[in-house]
């Protein structure tokens, strides 16, 4: 099979506004480029009903801006075996047949984790029960609406909680440098229940929150078909331990306020890494968990053409199929820590993702388009035992005391506190924005961060800033501006497991997963920690 590269410029891709154009582009090309005969005799039998182009990379190589490349690798395949290709990918859902004399399993939280875990245990014929304390989409979006609105956050349906998890309302990124043999097969089951087809190929992929809510949908309504119960606004309260294993669950009906106890011997932790008070209650159950480093600061906005200008040398504004610019940084300061981006969000808002109403915490969110007037990525400062102390909650805590004291600093009304780049090296927080408009709502006060942040972090903040000018023009103008505070790009704990059950260390049939228990950060990973964990508990209940 022939590996082809084309490549286009800038004023080239212009042009093509969809996939059929660029079918149709790449063919073209490929006819004037390869000459062998092998080559030839493809491209010539190429016919649509009978081939797929299979794209395997799509990158970007902006060297020499603006005059940038960008550049495909595919292959021609017959749809026979593409096919046969997917259901080779498809086999890990039909490995088992399902037992009908077990107690179902439970699944607690319905982000990636959870999701593609009952995904897999219901196409193998188990059939759990997947429970989550937030709302469905449909009424999750209402719920943050309101808090763009107000300030005011409904504590279990919020950006942290709800369907599809905290990386609903992101931007739906697909990066991860985990490596992985189930990194196509949760890219073609994205595509499946309806995300775009280049997710699978392209070096950044990004599904887009607009999409990603109904790609969840979808997954849900094919999971129930599958056998699973879904429950929403349904809150894990307590466990029962009998023998050094689960015995029992109560769940607590939110909109009911009623309670339910639920035999199980098998229970899938896919909690997110913000549910406090769940991690709270296991751990007074002597689930061994301990504090892991994670990162905080803020978020950073710059105009989205100054960006796109920065990195390519134009505005992207008018290309179809060419997003707006990303960019990935990472400095050593004077101050002894680094400084380094985090989910950056092109062309998208900063959004509030605070989960309690006395707390100001915030996110990056970005719409398919990524075509809104700013740019905006997480600024982050590593943090360990060192900084916030050596008991497995005492992160959590310094979470809680940044995000409250953020509320506090602007105004306690559901406002987040901004500093300019330069009120903050001048240490005037009078300085306000000019050129660059904050995107938070309900809306932004002007802040001394130093009321919020240690000192090491400010000053971090500042020289790290100053540096990462040196990288991306413009990065450090005066008039960008930092929303306070980000504090949840990872979970602070990790709930120990057994490397080879997956289980708990002391703790039969109960298993930590997905980047609440400590063991992914992002979409990818914690899909790919999910399918792991469901296929260790199949093949459990199948003996």
């Amino acid at each position: 099979m022939i590996d082809y590269e084309i490549s286009f410029n800038a004023s080239e891709y212009k042009s093509i506004k969809d996939f059929n154009s660029l079918e149709s582009a790449l063919i073209k090309k490929c006819s004037k480029k390869y000459r062998n005969r092998e080559a030839l005799s493809d491209i010539k039998s190429y016919n649509s009903d009978a081939f797929i182009i299979d794209i395997k990379r799509k990158s970007i190589d902006a060297r020499h801006k603006p005059d940038i490349k960008i550049t495909y690798r595919f292959n021609l395949i017959s749809k026979k075996s593409f096919l046969k290709h997917i259901n080779e990918l498809d086999e890990i859902m039909h490995l088992y047949d399902g037992r009908s004399n077990i107690s179902r399993p439970i699944i607690v939280g319905m982000g990636p984790c959870g999701l593609f875990a009952a995904y897999i245990l219901a196409s193998n014929g188990f059939k759990p029960l997947l429970i989550d304390r937030g709302s469905c989409i449909e009424d999750r979006v209402k719920d943050i609406e309101v808090t763009r609105a107000k300030g005011t956050i409904k504590p279990n349906s919020n950006i942290q909680f709800g369907e599809g998890g905290a990386g609903t309302f992101s931007d739906g990124k697909l990066f991860s440098g985990v490596s992985s043999e189930y990194k196509e097969f949760i890219l073609r089951t994205f595509v499946k229940f309806g995300a775009p087809e280049d997710i699978i190929y392209d070096s950044n992929p990004h599904i887009g929150t607009d999409i990603l809510q109904k790609v969840i949908v979808n997954m849900r309504q094919e999971i129930i078909k599958l056998g699973a119960e879904v429950r929403f606004n349904t809150l894990l309260t307590d466990i029962d331990i009998k023998d050094n294993s689960i015995s029992k669950v109560t769940l607590l009906d939110l909109s009911a306020n009623t309670k339910e106890e639920i035999d199980t011997q098998n229970i899938i932790l896919a909690l997110g890494h913000s549910s406090r008070d769940t991690i709270r209650m296991l751990f007074s159950h002597n689930l061994v968990l301990e504090n892991k480093p994670f990162a905080v600061g803020v978020r950073i906005e710059h105009l989205r053409k100054d960006i796109d200008v920065s990195q390519y040398g134009f505005d992207t504004f008018d290309y179809d199929l060419l997003s707006s610019a990303n960019y990935k940084l990472a400095v050593d300061t004077d101050t002894g820590k680094k400084l380094y981006t985090f989910c950056m969000c092109p062309g998208g808002e900063v959004v509030s993702s605070a989960s309690d109403d006395k707390s100001i915490c915030t996110n990056g969110m970005s719409y398919r388009a990524r075509n809104l007037v700013n740019s905006n990525s997480a600024l982050l400062v590593p943090v360990d035992e060192n900084d916030y102390g050596k008991e497995p909650l005492s992160g959590i805590k310094f979470q809680e005391e940044l995000e409250h004291k953020a509320f506090v600093a602007a105004g306690s009304n559901g406002m987040a506190p901004i500093m300019t780049y330069k009120g903050l090296k001048e240490n005037n927080p009078d300085v306000k924005p000019d050129r660059i408009q904050p995107s938070f709502l309900p809306g932004t006060t002007s802040s001394d961060f130093k009321e919020i942040f240690p000192d090491y972090i400010v000053n971090t903040l500042i020289d790290g800033i100053d540096k990462m000018g040196n990288r991306i023009n413009g990065f450090n103008s005066d008039d960008a501006v930092l929303t306070a505070v980000e504090a949840r790009s990872s979970s602070p704990v990790r709930i120990l497991r057994d490397s080879d059950s997956r289980m708990c260390v002391n703790i039969n049939g109960i298993y930590p997963s997905g980047e609440g228990a400590g063991y992914a950060g992002g979409i990818m990973s914690s899909a790919i920690d999910g399918i792991k964990t469901a296929l260790k508990l199949c093949e459990k209940l199948n003996s």
